[in-house]
């Protein structure tokens, strides 16, 4: 009970920081893409805690009819900032750049500019994409690595496997040994013993030959 009570208050609360980041904009989904890390962050809460519980909705219910944007666009915003962290949202405040663009130049963002070989660059959308064509063209000059030769597999070992095999017959002997023993116990209990022993007396026989002649098969005397 206790436990739910405080779900319920992280829910509360991550409906209330959702509520007055989102309200820094009349319309969040206008800044979907350009959000700021503390609405990401509190988008993320709001996830993390089931917020959109409180609604009697889904996730994916929620984002479109109370952050006009879908579940994944959300998830997708969430994830940058799980990635990059909030410098991803202030480094985007001007200038839109994709998470795939941004995974190649964030290297080279330092105080919102880009810093390519001593070189100052504003951070625009030509200059980002202009770094991000070089980080891919000096990826793709990259030698291929090298082919890793496949681990060689020890060879088995058949006295182990076959020891093994053989505790494995010897703990299920154990068991069934208890279970004459136990049903023993309770034949002595029956309204008619005698002849519940005769049944037992009889299966025991049956084992007892069975054995014997797996020992003679195999020269066990």
């Amino acid at each position: 009970m206790k436990k739910s009570m405080i779900e319920k208050e992280r829910a509360d609360e991550a409906v209330l920081d959702l509520g007055k980041v989102l309200g820094q904009s009349v319309a969040f989904g206008t800044i979907a893409g350009r959000c700021s890390a503390a609405q990401a962050a509190a988008l993320r809460q709001a996830r993390t805690e089931r917020a959109y519980r409180r609604f009697g909705l889904t996730w994916n219910q929620f984002c479109p009819k109370h952050l006009r944007m879908s579940g994944t666009q959300a998830d997708e915003i969430i994830r940058s900032l799980e990635e990059f962290g909030p410098e991803y949202f202030e480094n985007t405040e001007t200038v839109r750049i994709s998470p795939d663009t941004y995974r190649l130049v964030a290297p080279f963002i330092q105080d919102k500019a880009l810093r390519v070989e001593g070189e100052t660059l504003e951070l625009n959308s030509a200059n980002v994409q202009k770094v991000a064509r070089n980080v891919r063209e000096s990826q793709r000059a990259l030698p291929p690595p090298a082919e890793t030769a496949p681990a060689e597999t020890a060879p088995a070992d058949e006295h182990q496997i076959l020891s093994d095999r053989l505790d494995a017959l010897h703990r299920n002997a154990k068991a069934v040994i208890a279970g004459y023993r136990e049903f023993a116990k309770d034949c002595r209990k029956a309204e008619n013993p005698i002849l519940i022993e005769g049944m037992l007396c009889g299966s025991l026989i049956v084992v007892g030959l069975d054995m014997k002649r797996l020992s003679l098969e195999n020269g066990v005397v």
